[in-house]
């Protein structure tokens, strides 16, 4: 069987440590929002830090940074259309 050259090299193991960190800060962080009680704006800080996880683990843990610019808009674009039900579903709450 042959084997391809993929063109680029698997992250160190002092990049995955920091991005481990940092995903356990933010997940602590997620944690204290809810001890707290601030109304509509709990939710959205929860769901901005939910979404800067998943990009972090989708662009180093899952290589999303190696990937064409085509394949990245393919992947990302369902995402974004995702986010933007949510908030105006949460507009929709807001203001009623």
């Amino acid at each position: 069987m042959e084997q391809r050259n993929t063109g680029h090299a698997a992250a160190g193991y002092k990049i995955y440590i920091i991005i481990w960190i940092l995903l356990v800060m933010l997940t602590a962080v997620t944690i204290a929002v809810t001890k707290f009680d601030f109304g509509a704006v709990s939710i959205l800080v929860a769901l901005l830090v939910a979404t800067v996880k998943s990009g972090l683990i989708l662009y180093i843990f899952m290589h999303l940074r190696y990937e064409n610019w085509f394949f990245k808009l393919a992947f990302l674009l369902p995402i974004l259309v995702f986010a933007l039900s949510i908030w105006f579903t949460f507009l929709d709450v807001w203001y009623r």
